[in-house]
């Protein structure tokens, strides 16, 4: 019995499998003679019959990798292939003639394709694609291409909010010789693709993405637009948080006493050191007018807090030498008295001003302490202020 069931599913197997149509070398042969020799394709016509229609094309964006944002160039590179399928009415036939034969490939150079290309584009303009690239061919006359390659665009960059930015940059996709009686560009159904095995960026993550299509006079065209956050981990490490302890150092240069011969040198040194901390920042950002990043503000702010420093320990070290037969002006001794009594503003008037007990050294001292936490509070507030426009003013 068990012998008897299985010879009978055996015999029903040869059965179906016999009957299965199964295209060989020879079909397929035979099907791209009749297709490129006996209907004399020409790829240098529109692929369909009514040539007074468009033709309509379908555009798909996937992205594997972001490779490179380039503020000072305004540049975006990106890895990836479009997508373009559209309907062929030179390139179909009946797959029953041919034993179920229902698509070929062939390379992307015999057939008729749209000329499209990177319409905002880095480099020069040029065909998309590779000569070893096939384009995959339906029965029913579909004809699907996906070029594969490292897109390089202009990408208008605001650097304002650095380096908590977001920017968003396109990619558009044109037909440059066709106008739009005769190639119709269109998004397809997925738009932009984000492959899951998408490399990740070290200083951008992809936010997000959309896609559009527009029609300008006689062109016509595909969007797609990425929206990236930059990581600014790397920025805050090597350079804002150096900005911020170089200004703490700035402002303990008032701890230094102003008779000593070191504090001069001392100023100057955290100064040049802004400086060239505001030529690393500046070397990293588009050379344009038109914007100015908060940070590079924010440099400029304590790179004046530090020109003020070494302007006012230069005027101390002039005073300080003053001989004690000099008299000291009237308001550096009741700024020098307030600092020792620690009494209120308002009880001035009933201290007892001793000339001979306030001199130059004193006197500067005193402006010492009053510059400190002057300076310190103007750090405090200049930094709060920036850190949270830059941090919370682009979300």
């Amino acid at each position: 019995m068990w012998c008897t069931t299985r010879l009978s599913s055996f015999a029903i197997w040869i059965f179906v499998c016999g009957t299965v149509k199964s295209a060989t070398d020879t079909d397929v042969r035979n099907l791209l003679t009749e297709l490129f020799t006996t209907r004399s394709y020409d790829k240098l016509v529109r692929p369909i019959i009514n040539q007074s229609e468009p033709v309509v094309a379908w555009v798909e964006y996937f992205l594997y990798g972001l490779n490179d944002v380039n503020e000072v160039e305004q540049k975006m590179t990106t890895t990836g292939y479009i997508e373009v399928y559209w309907k062929d009415e030179f390139l179909s036939w009946d797959s029953n003639l041919y034993d179920g034969l229902w698509n070929i490939y062939v390379p992307q150079g015999k057939v008729w394709k749209p000329d499209i290309s990177l319409g905002n584009g880095f480099k020069d303009l040029k065909e998309l694609g590779s000569d070893f690239i096939q384009v995959y061919i339906t029965s029913d006359g579909y004809v699907l291409w996906k070029p594969f390659q490292i897109f390089q665009s202009k990408c208008n960059l605001d650097p304002t909010y650095f380096p908590f930015d977001k920017q968003t940059c396109n990619l558009e996709f044109v037909v440059w010789s066709l106008d739009i009686d005769d190639v119709m560009l269109l998004v397809g159904s997925d738009g932009i693709n984000m492959m899951e095995a998408m490399e990740s960026n070290g200083q951008w993550d992809v936010v997000s993405s959309s896609s559009s299509d527009e029609t300008e006079s006689f062109e016509t065209k595909v969007i797609f637009s990425i929206r990236m956050k930059r990581k600014p981990l790397f920025i805050v490490m090597n350079i804002i948080i150096p900005i911020i302890l170089l200004s703490i150092l700035n402002i303990f240069t008032f701890q230094i006493p102003a008779d000593c011969g070191e504090r001069m040198g001392y100023t100057i040194t955290v100064w040049l050191s802004f400086a060239v901390f505001l030529t690393i920042v500046s070397a990293s950002l588009p050379k344009s007018s038109d914007t100015t990043p908060i940070i590079s503000i924010y440099i400029m702010v304590q790179l004046g807090i530090g020109t003020a420093t070494v302007l006012v320990s230069a005027v101390q070290s002039r005073f300080v030498s003053r001989s004690d037969d000099k008299p000291v002006t009237s308001w550096l001794q009741r700024l020098t008295l307030i600092g020792r009594s620690k009494v209120k503003p308002n009880a001035v008037e009933k201290v007892n001003i001793v000339e001979e007990k306030v001199n130059w050294k004193s006197g500067m001292a005193a402006l010492d302490i009053l510059f400190f936490w002057l300076f310190f509070i103007l750090l405090a507030i200049t930094t709060f202020v920036i850190l949270m426009i830059s941090a919370f003013s682009n979300n």
